[in-house]
């Protein structure tokens, strides 16, 4: 009965003590706050320099340490808001390190050597990261396509490749020109033989001249078939010929109009574009078929594209309205936009699982608020040529050089054609004058010919006038003698 009575009494004095501590601190927590035990940790942050993410610190930063929306969106909460668990008041010592890629941080990351890593372009469903805890700021805004705005060069480019890219058609009509000219010369040398001779090498020569101006010009009408079965396969030829420059024309005038027009590249196949070294830029150019090559900074990528080894840069959206803000972009323009599906956030070690739970758990949407407020100041321009090109527009530097480069060869033609016909001339009146010497020396010769023919006629007209007055004398003394 004592021993009962012993615990009852324990019981009754346990229970008013707990009634009486609990009654006390009660009291004391309207007068001070409830002291929780401090511990001191490190958040060591691993980065990449991805404006506007996180940039390299500016000479007017206070703390040397890397800005940008991801400093704006966290910093807040992992120094301040998150640091009480209920158990623990945590105060972390933040430090960064630098990294080169995302690759590198996700190896710190795994050797135990940093806490987060930032910032982190994860794909919808990539099981790549699930050893870490991903912390999603905002979706991946897709990725800008800039080339340069060299539109007079890239029009030449466009027809010129058009003509080129056209040879099998070109080839596969001058093989059916010469087809054509060798049936026409079968069917018409027979009744046409003035303009299609007999022979099969100048035969089917002036056939294959015949077709191809019947094919470019509908003829010149230096030659003309005859038979009646010759006729009848130019009209078809005609009409053959007809179709095959619509094709070849088309092709042509549809690479202009697609210029005229800015139509955007329908792919990116086997073109060559700078990608900066995070990874994100480099799979999306992969995924496009295109050839990507690596840069450690948009100034060496910017550089490359100016001097033609590169087409093109791929560029985060929200990069790509940054750098154009500060007028980096200024000589580019946006052709395309290339949508990418990936989230953008940020990686947390196993061991800072608290911290990226009291930013998913307590205030993500404070965080992505933060984040909109940030994105909506990254509004791209698109950044096209002011006018529409034109092969022939008057204010075109190609234009106005081919206009006097064709002025300089007339003028230089005009000059030389003039020259050669003063020269021409200069020869024909030196060879007028030695003609005309020559028919006076001639003239003046037969003058004093004449004149000793003459002298000579006299001598002899003379000599016969003697001759016949002797020729006379003796008539008469012969007839004198027979009357005797």
């Amino acid at each position: 009965m004592a021993y009962l009575l012993n615990i009852h009494a324990f019981v009754v004095i346990g229970i008013a003590g707990f009634h009486f501590r609990r009654s006390l601190a009660e009291t004391n927590s309207s007068t001070r706050p409830w002291k929780r035990i401090p511990l001191y940790r490190d958040l060591t942050i691993a980065w990449i320099e991805r404006p506007p993410y996180l940039t390299s610190p500016s000479n007017e930063s206070f703390d040397n340490e890397a800005a940008g929306l991801f400093r704006d969106a966290l910093l807040k909460y992992l120094v301040s808001e998150c640091e009480d668990d209920g158990k623990y008041k945590y105060f972390y010592k933040l430090r960064t390190r630098r990294a080169q890629s995302e690759f590198e941080m996700i190896e710190l990351l795994r050797q135990d050597k940093v806490h987060m890593a930032g910032p982190i372009f994860k794909q919808h469903g990539d099981k790549q990261y699930n050893e870490f805890l991903f912390f999603k700021l905002l979706d991946y805004p897709g990725t800008e396509y800039i080339t340069t705005a060299e539109e007079e060069t890239r029009g030449i480019t466009v027809v010129l490749n058009s003509v080129l890219k056209s040879w099998p058609l070109l080839a596969f009509t001058l093989v059916l020109t010469a087809i054509a000219g060798i049936i026409i010369w079968l069917l018409d040398s027979n009744w046409n033989n003035e303009e299609f001779p007999r022979s099969f090498f100048r035969g089917s020569w002036d056939g294959f001249w015949w077709s191809f101006i019947s094919m470019t010009t509908v003829g010149y009408g230096d030659k003309a078939p005859k038979s009646i079965l010759a006729r009848i396969f130019s009209v078809v030829w005609i009409q053959l010929s007809l179709i095959i420059m619509a094709v070849f024309t088309a092709n042509v005038t549809s690479a202009l109009t697609a210029l005229s027009l800015h139509l955007e590249p329908t792919s990116l196949n086997d073109v060559d574009v700078a990608v900066l070294s995070n990874g994100t830029e480099y799979q999306h150019a992969l995924e496009e078929n295109a050839r990507p090559k690596v840069y450690d900074s948009i100034d060496v990528a910017i550089e490359a594209l100016k001097s033609k080894q590169v087409n093109g840069m791929l560029l985060d959206r929200y990069a790509a309205s940054y750098y154009q803000r500060d007028g980096t972009l200024e000589s580019f323009i946006t052709v395309k936009k290339l949508d990418l599906q990936r989230d953008v956030g940020t990686l947390f070690h196993n061991s800072r699982e608290s911290l990226a739970e009291c930013l998913a758990n307590k205030y993500r949407s404070d965080i992505w608020r933060s984040v909109q407020s940030v994105t909506d100041l990254y509004k791209l321009t698109q950044q096209r040529p002011e006018t529409s090109f034109n092969l022939f527009d008057e204010s075109s530097v190609f234009v106005r050089e081919s206009m006097y480069i064709s002025l300089g060869v007339l003028a230089a033609l005009l000059v030389i054609g003039t020259s050669w016909e003063l020269l021409i001339r200069l020869k024909g009146k030196g060879k007028q004058n030695v003609v005309i010497h020559v028919e006076e020396a001639t003239n003046k010769e037969m003058y004093i010919e004449r004149d000793t023919i003459r002298a000579e006629l006299e001598v002899m007209r003379r000599l016969l006038r003697t001759t016949q007055e002797q020729f006379d004398k003796l008539e008469s003394k012969v007839f004198s003698m027979r009357l005797k």
